[in-house]
């Protein structure tokens, strides 16, 4: 998913945790494509074992969530914590594939797309039921899409859809999407957009029935979800375990204490202070992964000075982002340039050490801008992600070299998001966002003329026409001739500059085998098993 997914638009509201991004941007109904989740990272799975082992079926997985979920419903849900329950339990048409680079089938077997872009033709899996015994169909993938695009229903992925122009189902197994004009990252949209059984006669909010490999029981709010293995599963011999139980706990150190003392054995999000101490312990397995969550310094590109190139493109050279890799996140860090990582398929090659910390050619910069004297200007971040601060605090402390004059303003996470994305107010910011599988993912929302996350205010006719030549056109080798031409534009304009990528990190007890991690946070457990005890 936007994959969530995020930051596509919501995968934004996912690693945002909190409801008020979505009343904030609603009213905008931005156009953003889907989140398919992070794209092509560096997968981690985790370490092979000795041997070859068989899975064992049985036992009771436990996990942390790091908050309560905010809605059951897949079609409402906005948050990450909601998104790694509902996978377990909901399906798509297609999955992505394990390199995050692609998609897969899921809930269809194949598809064809028409020779001008126009006409995709999916053949469904026969033989799914869904948790309520209802056989999967064509009418299902209908009426699960058409809830999406209702203008009445608050989804919160129908701007993933504004392509279509029609959906028909020419028998019980064939799905034809018709689109008003060619969108090369349609197959990934539909990688976090569930079905549902049509006519199921319940809320799904109470009572989410999918074809997913876990079935819900029951969601005690603030204390528990617990899922069953759906016996009647698709996917021949799984899942392994019995149960799964996700319990929201925000707090990093009770999680660990409960890992360590029995109450759990499967956490995400682990401090990067606590991964040494958990590789060390044979009782413990650590999963990580770098993937496309990335953090940036951006400009607000209509108030001086950063309405001035130079004086963005000196920016660029202040920033120590080994020194940020290794020190502020510990090693668990790479530099970033650009927001397509540089193992995507669209990634560009020639901008790979666009900026490096030089501080002389930062001074020379801002002397060309008209800043020889330097500035005073705010950078604003919020202490939901402390890092950040960490962050600005050593770039500032870069700038004082060449005359710059940074005051860090911490906001609130809800004031950072009024002041900063609704309102405009600000000159400088440091935050985390993430991609795509696509690379429109990354690039279209973020920098397309009024688009609402468009934050910085940057706006330019070349490149608008770029970013929109960029998701209409088909053919992947065209495709990467045009993002390569944005990240050069990008890198240039500089309306905003990458310091590193982020490493996800979860953790369980040695006794749970078959977790696959991705860059995207996902915690899917149909390939999991406990080994038990002789």
């Amino acid at each position: 998913m936007s994959k969530r997914n995020g930051l596509t638009r919501r995968e934004f509201l996912r690693l945002s945790g909190t409801a008020v991004v979505a009343s904030l941007v609603a009213a905008c109904a931005p156009p953003a494509t889907p989140e398919e989740k992070p794209a092509a990272p560096e997968v981690a799975e985790e370490a092979p074992e000795a041997k070859e082992e068989a899975p064992q079926y049985g036992g009771t997985l436990t996990v942390a969530l790091h908050g309560e979920i905010d809605k059951l419903d897949p079609h409402q849900s906005v948050t990450i914590v909601g998104f790694q329950v509902q996978q377990n339990i909901v399906e798509s048409l297609v999955t992505a594939n394990a390199a995050l680079d692609g998609v897969e089938p899921e809930l269809a077997t194949g598809w064809t797309v028409s020779e001008d872009g126009l006409t995709y033709t999916f053949q469904l899996r026969q033989g799914v039921k869904f948790h309520n015994g209802k056989e999967f169909k064509a009418e299902d993938v209908i009426f699960s899409f058409n809830r999406i695009m209702d203008p009445d229903f608050p989804a919160a992925d129908r701007s993933d859809l504004e392509m279509v122009e029609s959906i028909e189902a020419p028998d019980d197994y064939t799905v034809v999407f018709k689109l008003k004009y060619p969108f090369a990252a349609f197959l990934t949209n539909l990688e976090s957009l569930w079905v549902l059984p049509k006519d199921a006669g319940v809320d799904f909010n109470q009572q989410l029935i999918g074809t997913g490999p876990f079935k819900f029981v029951e969601w005690i709010s603030g204390d528990h979800i617990t899922l069953e293995r759906f016996d009647e599963y698709w996917e021949e011999g799984k899942p392994y375990l019995d149960k799964v139980i996700f319990r929201p706990i925000p707090e990093s150190a009770t999680k660990l204490v409960e890992l360590k003392t029995g109450g759990l054995n499967f956490v995400g999000n682990v401090p990067y202070k606590d991964v040494a101490e958990l590789e060390a312990d044979p009782n413990f397995k650590v999963y990580r992964v770098l993937g496309v969550v990335r953090d940036h310094l951006g400009f607000n590109v209509t108030k001086p000075p950063f309405d001035n190139k130079l004086v963005r493109q000196a920016m660029g050279y202040l920033i120590d982002r080994e020194a940020i890799a290794a020190s502020i996140m510990e090693g668990y860090a790479k530099p970033a340039q650009i927001a397509i990582p540089e193992s995507h398929w669209a990634f560009n090659p020639a901008i790979k050490d666009a900026y490096t910390f030089d501080l002389e050619k930062a001074r020379q910069l801002l002397a060309e801008a008209g800043y020889a004297d330097g500035f005073k200007a705010t950078i604003k971040v919020s202490p939901t992600y402390p890092l950040e601060i960490k962050m600005a605090e050593l770039i500032a402390e870069a700038a004082k070299e060449v005359g710059v004059e940074f005051e860090i303003q911490q906001l609130e996470w809800s004031t950072w998001i009024q002041q900063v994305v609704t309102e405009g107010d600000f000159e400088a910011e440091i935050v985390l966002i993430s991609g795509g599988i696509d690379p429109d993912d990354f690039f279209y929302q973020w920098h397309h003329s009024g688009e609402i996350f468009n934050i910085w205010r940057f706006s330019t006719p070349e490149l608008d026409a770029l970013l929109e030549e960029g998701r209409k056109t088909i053919d992947q080798e065209k495709r990467k001739e045009i993002y390569y031409k944005i990240q050069e534009y990008l890198i240039d304009a500089a309306p905003m500059v990458h310091i590193v990528y982020r490493e996800s990190i979860m953790a369980s007890t040695a006794d749970v085998k078959g977790f696959v991690m991705t860059g995207r946070e996902d915690m899917t457990f149909k390939t999991v098993w406990i080994e038990q005890s002789a």
